[in-house]
């Protein structure tokens, strides 16, 4: 598989993982979206039923009294038995919690118990005042469902009018309405669970996001190993053709300068240089072909830092080392050459008026920057600046950073650059503490 597929199968998996997950939630919450429409369908046919009922027993008391008014008359008197009757018995027909029927000024009450107390006849009701303005100003009926206690009740006014159409006092019809409260229960037990659904699908859909990522890094590195590993045996063998030729080469230039020491040719002295820088070269490439266990010991990284600092004694090097002293599982070769490394990138892309710093601190892990005030790299150089071979310079093998990394992570550490054109380079070297 290419790098291009591989990078692509990624996305598209990541994807997929995502719109799992959002179906998934969007199923989680589909029972109780079906149920709160269900809720407002039935809230609608209920009180559209019981609407058309309280119009129909208003017409029926508007039609069979001929009302002047809806006043407290004789407890007695006919008039006011006789609409407490047709109250009762509408409350029986209809089977609902209560029907009476209220004043326009709502301080006569008359209802279906038959009530022989002035002050009961008075007592208090729950009334929305808007709706019962609003049966009071015109031809039309109201409901209105409400909350007592942990039950509900639709409760719908209608006008009672007299033989002038004028309309007198307001029928009011409670109905019990226990569906919803079972409705209201279900509700929330349904969006309680969808909430739990949609948290344990977040906390499993992470874990698989999260387990899918390390496969990936995971397989990234093996292919990255791979890699590394043929280019290291491709590095070996080349070295080794190498530097027998050039062990014969350069013996016999020794020879030819002892023979012709007293002519003034340049020849005798570039031909070693080059030879030398030739053998540098073979041996970045037999480094990096190894892959081999450093033997590791505790020792002070900001001790070994100072003593290289001091050793190359450059005044645009500042060193700040924590206060305390801190040992480390480390192998001090491989951990000098990985700081030399870093230090001669960073002597190289830093000015002469310019600063390079390197800061130890400790904390969970051991951290150590190191920050240049070069020119910095592009995001593209960024990208390809561990990888084998590649450099930006006219001379150098393009090992260094490679190198760098590989005994890095040999020593259980890990390595990574921050770097923006015109901002310097900051190298970050982390091992566990």
């Amino acid at each position: 598989m290419t790098e291009p597929q591989f990078y692509n199968r990624r996305r598209w998996i990541y994807a997929a993982l995502v719109i799992a997950i959002l179906i998934l939630t969007a199923l989680n919450f589909w029972s109780w979206f079906f149920v709160q429409d269900l809720e407002i369908r039935q809230l609608g046919e209920t009180r559209r039923q019981l609407t058309s009922l309280t119009r129909l027993l208003a017409g029926q008391l508007s039609s069979n009294y001929f009302l002047d008014e809806v006043a407290l008359p004789e407890s007695t008197s006919p008039q006011v038995i006789a609409i407490e009757r047709q109250l009762f018995d509408f409350k029986n027909r209809a089977d609902i919690a209560a029907i009476l029927l209220v004043s326009f000024d709502q301080q006569t009450y008359l209802d279906h118990r038959f009530e022989t107390d002035d002050k009961s006849r008075s007592r208090s009701f729950p009334i929305n005042q808007a709706l019962f303005q609003k049966a009071l100003q015109s031809d039309s009926t109201y409901a209105d469902l409400r909350l007592l206690g942990e039950e509900y009740f639709l409760t719908a006014y209608a006008p009672v009018s007299n033989f002038a159409g004028e309309a007198l006092g307001i029928l009011i019809v409670d109905a019990p309405a226990g569906v919803f409260s079972g409705l209201t229960l279900f509700k929330g037990r349904l969006l309680a669970i969808g909430i739990g659904g949609v948290l344990l699908i977040a906390l499993f859909g992470g874990i698989i996001i999260l387990a899918t990522r390390r496969l990936f890094d995971s397989e990234s590195r093996l292919r990255r190993q791979e890699r590394l590993a043929q280019l290291g045996q491709m590095a070996a063998m080349v070295a080794h053709e190498i530097r027998n030729p050039l062990s014969i080469i350069k013996g016999s230039a020794d020879v030819l300068k002892k023979k012709y020491a007293g002519e003034n040719n340049e020849l005798f002295d570039f031909i070693p240089e080059e030879i030398d820088r030739l053998n540098r070269l073979v041996s970045d490439f037999l480094q990096f072909a190894r892959q081999k266990e450093l033997p590791g010991e505790p020792l002070d990284p900001a001790r070994l830092i100072g003593d290289l600092v001091s050793r190359i004694n450059d005044p645009r090097i500042r060193f700040e080392s924590p206060p305390d002293s801190a040992a480390i599982p480390l192998n001090k070769d491989a951990f000098q050459q990985v700081v030399l490394n870093l230090l001669e990138n960073a002597r190289k892309a830093t000015p002469p008026e310019g600063q390079i710093e390197v800061i130890c601190k400790k904390g969970r892990t051991y951290r150590i920057s190191l920050r240049d005030s070069g020119e910095g790299m592009s995001a593209e150089v960024l990208g390809k600046a561990f990888d084998p071979f590649y450099t930006t310079r006219a001379t150098g093998s393009g090992l260094g950073l490679a190198i760098t990394r590989q005994l890095v992570e040999q020593m259980n550490g890990a390595i990574h650059l921050d770097s923006s054109p015109g901002q310097g380079t900051t190298a970050i070297l982390e091992f566990p503490a």
